[in-house]
């Protein structure tokens, strides 16, 4: 007799396999089936959780050691005690004793890049037929969604990353201290120095400043060596005599009335 399981995965909506295996085999000869034909790769691990109608899991089959923590109750101490037990291995685990209905369920867990989840039924118990090797795939259809593949970032080699940047460190800023800033103010003024300079400064003053100014053809007739037609009394005052702008006006209109020339 071979069992035939029928296998489908979620959101794999397309993807059935049907799986013909010997009673008697292992369930690492279902998982290496299962494997080759949904085409898993990059394997972490694996589990099979044995459920019943109520879809409650009632022995998991591990490919690989585990323990788990299991509570139970100790006579001898009369308490709940935590201990981890081994789990069942599939290699050392036939099919048929983990089967106690005739359409027994289980799921099926891949742990590789990603994990994926898939429901298992027995669907039917047939006779073997002779000259086949099992397990074998008797149906397939659909394949499983391959997840996107990412590339990886080029690695930098050391001969590629420019040298860092050395940023020179400011220099320290002398900054005088206290006591240095309590001299400058002990400083006496000195009255005669500051007299001094005073005066200096205006005899500077006097030489650059000019002494008098001429009306324009009294200089004319000073460089051409004839004499000044109002002669040397008529003169014009330097015009600091003047106090304001409205004496000049004034002193300029006089002017004009009493020249015959306008």
């Amino acid at each position: 007799m071979i069992y035939r399981f029928r296998i489908s995965a979620n959101d794999h909506d397309d993807f059935i396999r049907e799986v013909d295996i010997l009673p008697n085999q292992s369930f690492l000869d279902f998982h290496y089936v299962i494997v080759e034909t949904a085409e898993l790769k990059n394997i972490v691990g694996a589990t099979f959780f044995m459920t019943d109608k109520k879809n409650k899991v009632n022995h998991e089959i591990v490919l690989k050691t585990t323990k788990k923590q299991v509570r139970r109750y100790d006579d001898d101490l009369g308490e709940v005690v935590i201990e981890k037990l081994p789990l069942p291995l599939m290699k050392d685990s036939k099919i048929k004793n983990f089967i106690e209905d005739p359409h027994q369920t289980m799921n099926y867990e891949f742990h590789g890049k990603e994990i994926i989840t898939m429901h298992i039924e027995l669907f039917k118990i047939l006779q073997s037929e002779q000259m086949v090797s099992y397990p074998r795939v008797a149906r397939k259809s659909g394949e499983l969604k391959k997840a996107p593949e990412i590339t990886p970032l080029p690695v930098l080699v050391a001969e590629d990353i420019p040298p860092p940047v050395k940023i020179p460190k400011p220099r320290p800023v002398s900054v005088p201290k206290a006591d240095d800033l309590s001299k400058l103010l002990d400083i006496e003024e000195d009255d005669e120095e500051i007299k001094a300079i005073d005066e200096e400064l205006a005899e500077i003053l006097e030489e650059e400043a000019p002494l008098k100014f001429e009306v324009e053809s009294q200089a004319a007739g000073a460089d051409s060596g004839d004499e000044s037609e109002y002669g040397e009394d008529e003169q014009m005052e330097h015009i600091e005599d003047f106090g304001d702008m409205d004496q000049i006006e004034e002193r300029y209109s006089n002017y004009k009335e009493d020249s015959d020339d306008f």
